[in-house]
Order: C-alpha cells, then structure tokens, then sequence
C-alpha cells in the first residue's frame, strides 16, 4: 500500500476529484489517478486516467476527500474497472 491507497478520493490542485487507481514507484507521491469531478464547477467531466509521475503533469494531490462531502456514489466501479481482466 502506498500512501495515496488504491480506491482513495483525492482532491487536486486544480479542483478536480480523481480516484487513485494504482501506485507509482518510481513516486509513491504521484499515483495514477482518474479524474471524474470539477469541484469549481460542480460537474461531472468526462473520465481521464492521469499519471501524476509523469514530467509533463502539471497537476498534483492536495487532499483526501469523503465521497458523502460531495454526495458521490458508485465510485468503486471508476477503480474497479481498472483491476477487472479484460
């Protein structure tokens, strides 16, 4: 387990929710996350898979947050999904 565990919400700096889907190791600071929610915005965006260790990311965790803040469900299926085989 890293610390940004796999399945956590967290907030990045740029106000938007993501999921942490896996660990980096080369950065146990920077997983892998899918960003799904604007909290400027209130909205939903569409679902994109960020790799925070990437040089190129300009994004970065700033909190972990609880699903009932945001009144959120169903956010096992946005890592779940990444842990199904295909």
């Amino acid at each position: 387990m890293g610390i940004h565990p796999v399945g956590s919400l967290v907030r990045l700096q740029t106000g938007r929710l993501a999921v942490v889907l896996r660990r980096n190791p080369a950065s146990l600071m920077a997983p892998c996350v899918k960003v799904f929610y604007c909290t400027r915005s209130n909205e939903h965006l569409p679902e994109q898979e960020i790799n925070l260790g990437l040089l190129d990311s300009d994004d970065r965790i700033v909190a972990f947050e609880t699903s009932a803040a945001w009144s959120l469900s169903n956010l096992d299926r946005l890592w779940a999904e990444e842990m199904s085989p295909a």
